[in-house]
């Protein structure tokens, strides 16, 4: 995977390990009810200038667990000038503080990944800690923030995440991020979310990166909840 692509992959997919709330970035720091699931479906886009286009096609199942925790599985297949990788994910998160009106919450998510290039098998590439805060700011208004590291064992290195998001919850979502590591700069997000019955949603999030060659991602997303 291209090295200019690595800040937005990385903050997309990574930054909210366990299950965030599309068209957020920010991971959220509550966590699923035992007994509900969601099943999440994304295609994006990402371009950069004199570079060809890299698509990739994510499906995430999630579901509470019990102890203020829920679970997620990840696939994620990534296509760039003829060749496919695919990634695994497994990932969680730990509500700590419950967020509630007045009170900021607290939790952390965790991810463990395993990918597949071209001609090689399954190997293990990446282990993240991220942790969670959410804040309401106003009625339907709501801050969240991240801050973790993820180590990449093909890299033989290690960054720290942070993510920054602010989101407002009506008959339309809308969301704002700006997110990225410590070896690179930081790239921004903008999103919205149609609810199309109490359970069924549809969303949007570009998103671009300030790095040079500049790299944007268009992502097309629905979320069912049962």
């Amino acid at each position: 995977m291209r090295k200019t692509t690595l800040i937005l992959t990385t903050a997309l997919t990574l930054t909210g390990p366990a299950l965030a709330g599309a068209p957020l970035v920010t991971e959220t720091a509550d966590s699923l009810a035992p007994g509900d699931c969601e099943l999440e479906a994304a295609e994006a886009r990402e371009r950069a200038s004199s570079l060809p286009t890299l698509r990739s096609t994510t499906a995430i199942l999630g579901c509470g667990v019990g102890a203020e925790s829920q679970a997620a599985l990840i696939h994620t297949q990534t296509r760039f000038d003829g060749s496919r990788e695919q990634a695994l994910r497994l990932s969680g998160k730990t509500t700590f503080v419950a967020p509630e009106p007045g009170r900021a919450g607290w939790g952390l998510a965790y991810a463990v990944e395993t990918v597949k290039a071209p001609g090689s098998g399954w190997r293990s590439e990446a282990l993240d800690l991220v942790g969670l805060y959410t804040r309401e700011l106003a009625p339907d208004l709501l801050v969240h923030a991240n801050l973790g590291h993820s180590y990449s064992r093909s890299a033989r290195q290690g960054s720290t995440l942070w993510s920054l998001g602010i989101e407002h919850i009506d008959t339309v979502t809308l969301a704002a991020d700006v997110f990225g590591d410590d070896r690179n700069r930081p790239g921004v997000s903008a999103g919205v979310g149609f609810g199309l019955g109490r359970r069924f949603s549809i969303n949007a999030t570009l998103a671009w990166q300030f790095d040079e060659p500049r790299v944007r991602v268009v992502t097309l997303g629905a979320k069912l909840e049962f």
